[in-house]
């Protein structure tokens, strides 16, 4: 087989590159906006850490009076954006639309180190098209792999006092959003210095400029949260609880391989293609790349090498944070240093390279035209909520929002759907976004919501079904019979062809005790 090529390199021009950037967000927005401008509704975990942006809004301590597992980041960065702009509608898909921009052109910038001429977008359009939208959730992860990917473009360059010194304050920024992938991203780029500079007098030098921003800015934010919670707290929150508590299918390696697509339709089939690719390419690429470049190890140097290395030690680090539960959301959020690495495989001169790259291309414009075009046919409903027109494709969702909105008003208490609480602005008084029935949900904290339910008895509450007996690490039975003993079921609703259903109980009037006033 022949090796990449490493031949002269020719560059795309900037005008060409500010093209493929507005496709981009030409593309991102037909998925997050309905035309002309009414965004469509937020689902799955994006919206726990809109819902703690907004506690953080009233005052509200992360770690002391609200729970959270992951370090305080993306609570902080929703916040400002809140603080900024509001809480608006348009705005959680706002996100999504500047997290996708900022990952293509970083992904791009990458691809400028190790491809010529048009190839270069390649791995930015596979990118969008089979990985940023079949996950544009956008959660610590993401976040996590774009600060790792800016680390890896500040040292693929001249590794300078200060690139080094950037790259570790960079390292230090992932792990406030994700303390596996972060950590894990600096050991790997530390191990890239030791290794790059081992025969170097510099080399402690070069040591201290990354480790100290990195230290540093770890020590002030999460100092500052020690001293609000408590060490104990903070220590319990963010080591202990993950490593002991995160469980479940979802939360193991028997995760991996468990979200294929149903397969009922030519759509399914469809949507079946992107997942094939990342389940192809995360994580068994690094080792065909490093293979690659265990055979040129002898050869002379050639201008891919650095930024390679940094890539296939920077995205195996991305993987291990996640092989604990390799769910296909999070494989998802690690491989665009697989995508980069898979298409300089494919670079190289060849027949197989090249009939290979041709179809990637191919299937990858497609997506690009077809996906925008099938999301803007579909049926919606559009529903005037309190932060602002939200589109809906899911008429029972729908329901269900319309339904809540006509039997509640801003800022009443509401509690276990933290979408429902943002979208209509009503306040969840708990130091939890939901009671769960795994052991995700501690027996205290079940006790604690419990409690505060009482203090500040919310009319509607939002239920799962029942799915038959408890297994011993449901905690959540408690909960459930307060529920039972003090509200009535109102009424049921099959979202998404009732493959997630969700039950709207109501406070018996004669139940009802006087509310204490909303903190604020």
């Amino acid at each position: 087989m022949n090796e990449p090529s490493s031949s002269p390199r020719t560059h795309l021009s900037n005008s060409h590159l500010l093209l493929a950037l507005a496709g981009a967000a030409a593309f991102l927005y037909l998925r997050t906006f309905l035309l002309p401008a009414t965004p469509f509704v937020a689902h799955d975990d994006q919206t726990l850490f809109f819902a703690r942006a907004v506690h953080i809004l009233h005052g509200h301590a992360l770690y002391r009076d609200v729970f959270e597992f992951v370090p305080p980041g993306i609570d902080l960065l929703y916040a400002v954006g809140f603080r900024l702009f509001g809480v608006h509608a348009w705005l959680l898909q706002a996100w999504s639309i500047a997290l996708g921009l900022a990952l293509f052109s970083i992904v791009t910038l990458l691809a400028r180190c190790l491809l010529t001429g048009p190839l270069v977008l390649l791995p930015g359009l596979l990118f969008l098209v089979f990985d940023y939208d079949v996950a544009m959730v956008p959660t610590h992860h993401w976040f996590s792999t774009l600060a790792a990917l800016a680390a890896i473009a500040t040292l693929a360059g001249q590794s300078t006092f200060w690139r080094i010194s950037s790259a570790g304050l960079l390292c230090g920024i992932a792990t406030l959003f994700t303390q596996t992938q972060g950590g894990l991203t600096f050991a790997a780029l530390l191990l890239y210095l030791v290794w790059s500079t081992r025969s170097s007098p510099k080399l402690l030098v070069r040591i201290a400029a990354f480790v100290m921003p990195y230290l540093l800015i770890i020590s002030c934010i999460l100092g500052y949260y020690a001293g609000q919670a408590g060490s104990q707290t903070l220590f319990f929150d963010l080591v202990v609880f993950p490593l002991h508590y995160l469980s479940g299918d979802f939360n193991s390696p028997r995760a991996y391989l468990r979200q294929f697509p149903p397969l009922h339709s030519f759509a399914g089939l469809i949507r079946l293609i992107p997942y094939l690719f990342i389940y192809a390419l995360v994580p068994y690429i690094y080792f065909i790349g490093a293979y690659q470049l265990w055979r040129k190890r002898r050869a002379p140097a050639f201008p891919e090498r650095q930024p390679l290395i940094l890539l296939h030690l920077t995205g195996f680090a991305l993987v291990l944070a996640v092989a604990t539960g390799p769910r296909f959301y999070r494989l998802c959020t690690v491989a665009p240093p697989a995508i980069l690495i898979c298409v300089w495989l494919l670079s190289g001169r060849g027949s197989i390279r090249t009939s290979l790259r041709r179809s990637l291309v191919a299937t990858a414009l497609f997506f690009a035209l077809l996906l925008p075009v099938y999301r803007q046919a579909q049926h919606y409903r559009i529903l005037d909520l309190p932060i602002g027109s939200t589109a809906f494709s899911d008429p029972e969702e729908f329901r269900e929002f319309q339904w809540l909105a006509q039997r509640t008003h801003t800022s009443e208490l509401f509690f276990n759907n933290s979408g429902l609480a943002l979208y209509l602005s009503l306040s969840n008084l708990t130091a939890v976004e939901f009671v769960n029935n795994d052991e995700f949900t501690r027996p205290e904290q079940v006790t604690a919501v419990i409690r505060a339910l009482h203090q500040n008895t919310p009319r509607f509450v939002a239920l799962d079904p029942e799915t038959g007996a408890p297994n011993r690490r449901d905690h959540s039975t408690p909960f459930r019979d307060y529920i039972h003993q003090h509200y009535s079921l109102a009424d049921t609703f099959a979202i998404d062809h009732n493959s997630r259903p969700e039950e709207i109980w109501e406070r018996e009037p004669e139940s009802q005790p006087q509310p204490c006033a909303p903190r604020r």
